[in-house]
């Protein structure tokens, strides 16, 4: 009977592992979110019927079922979805002296732009341990700004920001590579209820579902998870063992390349959310127990490729593979069967302006790898199709160079970013920055990151680099426009 048998249990288990196999690769993106709610299990979120925009989300994307947190107690259990570790046991520290390793630094060593953006922080880059209305911010839940790579003088601070920041970057088409969102204590359910976190979420998720990275032949993925289960007795690891753990957690995997309503069995812990997000943006390596963890392949249909028509959008420059020494000249043209109203710029999730057909512009664009798209959209603004090239950006060899803003790039809002750096084979002791004949300021140093109020219209921004007996070393100017 044994020998009957084991033609059918090969035959049963071949079958499964053939269904395991299919989508077992974790989708290339440059666009991964993460939003952060607190201190409930499973059962008290799935199926809830104060939380209907929650569970709505369940059926158009991907559940894990058998998710557990690592442990419990706020910051620890986050430090396992961003370091891979505990890190830290205080909920009370007020210190970035952490020097694990954690998604942050993997992040800058690819030349990727992180943002946190944490509701009722009173500015950004503050460092302390509660703020806002209520004192509803809480910074154990805003766990990016712990290590030494965030800390105040690395010029990484400052990306922890209000939430309300994000409605001026949107607009202005500053998208980072990596999104941490915590809303307040009284909406992400640690001190408020259910039916206020799901608020919260309808009210701010659908603005992030509805950018480019999220639509057909997008590259985005978001995750929504907890913490930790409930605090009052759930300390679940698996569906066998009961004790030893943070509970039983509901985690949405959420993008345009997830199994639409799909529910995974497999078991899951926090550290395999981070090790999804190192495969998906190509970190060679993924910090802590990450690095050996396995990513939640299952959630994404990468059968085919998105649909992502690249006749329909014909890029001309850069060439694929490119290594480009000074301004990127990117040309390209669209050809659709239907009126296209408007064409799209975006470079490793930044959107560098809006144009007609064809595209004929000029970036000045930060030395590294760059992922630039070309979108062209309908007269509903909806995008008809993307095409992507990759190439690479070559260091200058000295002078000034302006990152932000662009040539030509418009800002939706009256705040622009200024990033520039500058090289030379003297000393550089500050940087003047000029825009439209008027002097913003003189900045110690080679380099500047930061935001101004402008009014509308057409600006002219100009940096000069001086060495330290006051000489004027070199200068460099970019148009944009303020609307």
């Amino acid at each position: 009977m044994r020998l009957l048998r084991l033609p059918l249990v090969c035959f049963t288990l071949c079958l499964l592992i053939s269904s395991i196999s299919i989508a077992q690769t974790v989708p290339a993106s440059s666009h991964v979110w993460i939003v952060a709610e607190e201190n409930h299990s499973y059962e008290e979120v799935v199926g809830n019927p104060q939380m209907p925009y929650y569970n709505s989300l369940i059926q158009r994307y991907g559940l894990a079922t058998q998710f557990y947190a690592e442990q419990h107690s706020s910051l620890p259990a986050l430090m396992w979805y961003v370091a891979g570790a505990p890190v830290e046991p205080n909920n009370d520290t007020v210190s970035c002296q952490h020097p694990q390793d954690n998604i942050v630094r993997e992040l800058l060593k690819k030349g990727y732009d992180w943002r946190s953006y944490q509701e009722n922080l009173p500015f950004a880059g503050f460092q302390g341990l509660y703020g806002g209305p209520n004192n509803a911010y809480y910074r154990r839940h805003n766990p990016l700004i712990d290590f030494t790579d965030a800390c105040p003088g690395t010029g990484q601070d400052w990306k922890s920001m209000p939430y309300g920041q994000i409605e001026a970057d949107f607009a202005a088409g500053v998208t980072p590579n990596l999104v941490y969102i915590t809303p307040d204590a009284d909406e992400d359910a640690h001190n408020g209820t259910l039916q206020s976190a799901d608020q919260w979420l309808q009210l701010n998720l659908p603005a992030i579902l509805a950018r480019p990275e999220f639509q057909p032949g997008g590259d985005g993925i978001l995750f929504v998870i907890w913490d930790e289960g409930n605090l009052a007795g759930d300390a679940r690891c698996s569906a066998t063992t009961t004790l030893g753990c943070g509970g039983r957690v509901a985690t949405l995997v959420i993008g345009p390349r997830v199994r639409p309503g799909y529910q995974s069995a497999i078991t899951y812990h926090s550290e395999n959310v981070l090790k999804t997000v190192c495969a998906a943006m190509g970190l060679t390596t993924c910090p802590g127990a990450a690095q050996n963890a396995t990513p939640m392949a299952d959630f994404f249909d990468t059968s085919t490729e998105p649909t992502i028509a690249t006749q329909n959008i014909a890029i001309t420059s850069p060439g694929n593979g490119q290594v480009i020494n000074g301004p990127v000249h990117v040309t390209a043209s669209v050809h659709e069967n239907q009126a296209v109203t408007q064409t799209q710029v975006w470079d490793n999730g930044v959107k560098l302006g809006y144009y007609g057909d064809p595209i004929d512009q000029v970036y000045n664009l930060a030395p590294g790898p760059h992922l630039t798209w070309v979108l062209d959209l309908d007269s509903a603004y909806h995008i008809i199709h993307a095409t992507p090239v990759s190439y690479t950006v070559a260091a200058q060899a000295g002078g000034v160079q302006i990152l932000s803003p662009a040539p030509n790039q418009f800002f939706g809002t009256q705040t622009v970013h200024l990033v520039a750096h500058a090289t030379e084979p003297v000393g550089i002791a500050d940087l003047q920055v000029w825009d439209n004949g008027v002097k913003l300021g003189t900045y110690a140093g080679a380099s500047v990151d930061l935001y101004y109020n402008l009014s509308p219209g057409l600006h002219t921004i100009t940096i000069f680099d001086q060495a330290s007996n006051g000489t004027a070393l070199n200068e460099q100017s970019v148009f944009y426009l303020v609307l």
